[in-house]
């Protein structure tokens, strides 16, 4: 089997909507990494954190009960150096620039204009894990 850029990593999608996430969760698997992970929302998310480790988050921003700001607040804040430094990819249809500046001061590395696409997707994770 050949290996791809992404294949010594993990990835953990969180998303709400059920069909967005598989389709994610394809398209990830798809670019080769070593295991997708996959939370509903920002708890899951966070409780998906602790126990898979993974390299690389890509996120909803707009989730109920915790959005994607609250999952990246409390990973931030959780006193974990390695969550500090965990690369988060944020996945929005609403890109308004009030919403963005927020992400990027919690930590947010990059974001994604949904639908996301397997270019988008690998050109954003491909300069977060290089």
């Amino acid at each position: 089997m050949a290996t791809t850029a992404f294949g010594d990593y993990t990835v953990l999608v969180i998303e709400d909507e059920a069909f967005t996430r598989m389709v994610l969760a394809k398209m990830l698997a798809t670019l080769g990494f070593k295991a997708v992970h996959q939370a509903a929302d920002g708890e899951a998310g966070l409780a998906a954190v602790r126990e898979h480790r993974p390299d690389v988050v890509v996120c909803d921003v707009e989730m109920t009960p915790l959005d994607g700001l609250g999952f990246l607040r409390a990973l931030r804040a959780g006193g974990d150096p390695r969550h500090a430094a965990l690369p988060v990819i944020f996945m929005t249809n609403r890109a308004d620039e009030g919403r963005m500046a927020e992400a990027r001061d919690l930590g947010a590395d990059a974001f994604l204009v949904k639908p996301a696409t397997p270019d988008s997707l690998r050109a954003a994770l491909g300069a977060r894990l290089g």
